[in-house]
């Protein structure tokens, strides 16, 4: 915006020049004003016979005045800088409306921001249930406790994944089983403990002992233990509900 501002200030100043040369009117060209006088030489003491010579000249006639009407060169130059002018200002407010928003869009998105989120979908409960089922199994088996630790925690993503709840663009997949956990009402400190496990087992360089696969086993204990008071209450309270 600030190069047409100069382009715009520049081509008025070059179109009041013009203006001001052409008001001036037509040059005037003319012949040389001033013209040197010599002086006459003596005449020679010896006496000759003087030959009549030739006529003195007449005196210059008067000079010539000639004038090169430009008038319509300024008007031209003059058209040419106002066309300029004009497809700059154009160009200006075209940008301008294009920058402006349309305000139908914007009732669009006032609109759209007004719709309320789908609520998000419960966990398929008896498709946890088989994840730590699972997960306790890989725990039993004979395998290093690195690795039974990485594909027990790996059994609950994949339940978690196939529960039916979306995950968030932010989450990382550990983070996402543990909300799906949170959710069904799980323990979340068995499920947090048996994440710090996985990630120490998964990107850690210290040993991973049998100490930590018990640790790994309690967790799982836990999340199991706390899944059946759960869906217990839940009973209850239904049931309750439909006595009355």
């Amino acid at each position: 915006m600030k190069h047409h501002r100069t382009l715009l200030v520049c081509s008025a100043l070059a179109l009041l020049i013009i203006l001001a040369v052409a008001l001036q009117g037509a040059p005037v060209l003319g012949g040389i004003i001033w013209v040197p006088e010599f002086a006459p030489q003596p005449a020679p003491s010896i006496a000759i016979t003087q030959t009549p010579g030739p006529r003195a000249s007449a005196p210059p006639a008067a000079q010539h005045i000639t004038r090169i009407d430009l008038s319509w060169l300024a008007l031209l130059v003059a058209v040419v800088v106002l066309g300029v002018v004009a497809i700059l200002i154009w160009r200006a407010v075209r940008k301008r409306l294009q920058r402006a928003p349309d305000p139908d869009v914007e009732l669009e998105v006032e609109a759209l921001g007004d719709v309320e989120p789908a609520p998000e979908a419960e966990p398929d409960a008896p498709q946890l249930r088989r994840g730590l089922d699972r997960a306790l199994d890989l725990l039993d088996d004979d395998r290093e406790p690195r690795d039974a630790i990485e594909q027990a925690w790996l059994s609950l993503q994949d339940a978690a994944e196939d529960s039916g709840v979306r995950r968030l663009p932010a989450e990382t997949p550990g983070e996402f089983a543990a909300r799906v956990l949170a959710r069904v009402g799980a323990d979340r400190s068995a499920a947090r403990t048996l994440l710090d496990l996985y990630l120490r087992a998964r990107f850690g360089d210290a040993p991973v002992t049998s100490a930590d696969l018990a640790r790994a086993t309690s967790a799982i204990e836990a999340l199991r233990a706390s899944w059946s008071t759960g869906v217990a209450g839940g009973r209850s309270g239904a049931g309750g509900g439909a006595a009355r």
